[in-house]
């Protein structure tokens, strides 16, 4: 984005911060992920795929 973060951006950061604080490791890795899938987040949207669920 254009230096901006959206409130969706800001929100899921503050959360990966606070679950990087709590030692909780796997939200951590699932706000990376949900950021990265953000549509206004970054250039290239990552694709959904076939992930282990």
């Amino acid at each position: 984005m254009s230096g901006t973060e959206c409130a969706e951006c800001a929100h899921l950061e503050r959360e990966k911060e606070t679950a990087r604080q709590d030692h909780d490791m796997s939200r951590v890795s699932d706000c990376v992920v949900l950021l990265r899938r953000h549509p206004e987040h970054s250039e290239k949207p990552v694709p959904a795929g076939r992930g282990r669920a």
